[in-house]
């Protein structure tokens, strides 16, 4: 990561009513980030176990230009206008990692997306 990178806790609250289509919209824009972005370094979602419709994703990015370019990607672009009605709050909060040589390594697993779950 550049010195410019950023690191980034989306904090999203779904509506209730969308949350089932918003996951889709998120699982697509993740995974296709992390295919085809290689300034994108992490887009790990998760949701809270006691409320769901609560979501944080980590997010990293090399440079603010990888950044700058996710954002104005065609991909980025349907998600964002997709769920706007879906998202009754955004809270984007830059983070600085207390230990940077600690690093996620996130990347999406080819094989698994055709293996069937195990839940």
């Amino acid at each position: 990561m550049q010195a410019d990178g950023i690191v980034r806790l989306s904090k999203i609250q779904v509506n209730p009513d969308y949350l089932d289509e918003y996951m889709k919209y998120a699982v697509e824009v993740g995974t296709i980030s992390l295919e085809t972005e290689p300034g994108v370094l992490t887009m790990y979602a998760v949701a809270d176990k006691d409320n769901p419709c609560n979501i944080t994703i980590l997010e990293t990015y090399a440079s603010q230009e990888a950044y700058k370019s996710h954002i104005s990607s065609d991909h980025f672009q349907k998600y964002k206008q997709g769920t706007l009605h879906m998202v009754d709050s955004l809270l984007l909060d830059d983070v600085t990692p207390i230990n940077p040589d600690n690093r996620i390594i996130n990347f999406i697993n080819p094989s698994a997306a055709s293996e069937p779950s195990h839940d």
